[in-house]
């Protein structure tokens, strides 16, 4: 798991842990809502294997995508990059 924070607010076992709830499919992936033991409650992008390249590439669009700052778009806080699995993780913001 590489965060983008200075301080690690969660593991990969802590998001594995953690109650889930499919919020949709999108053409990247699905998309959950997790909540941490701790009651943090994060959103989860579960990629597909598709549209990744290898690991250099996809950690070299991750760290674009962690230094973006912008009132209308979700920081994205953390990643997980495995063989099977590729997850990124952001704030859960609730809307309406």
């Amino acid at each position: 798991m590489v965060s983008f924070e200075r301080v690690k607010r969660f593991k990969l076992k802590d998001l594995l842990n953690a109650s889930a709830k499919m919020l949709g499919k999108g053409r990247f992936g699905m998309a959950y809502k997790a909540v941490l033991y701790d009651g943090n409650v994060v959103a989860i992008k579960r990629l597909n294997d598709a549209q990744i390249g290898g690991k250099t590439q996809f950690q070299q669009h991750m760290a674009v995508l962690g230094q973006l700052s912008h009132p209308n778009i979700v920081s994205l806080k953390a990643y997980y990059f495995a063989r099977q699995e590729k997850l990124l993780v952001y704030d859960y913001m609730l809307f309406g």
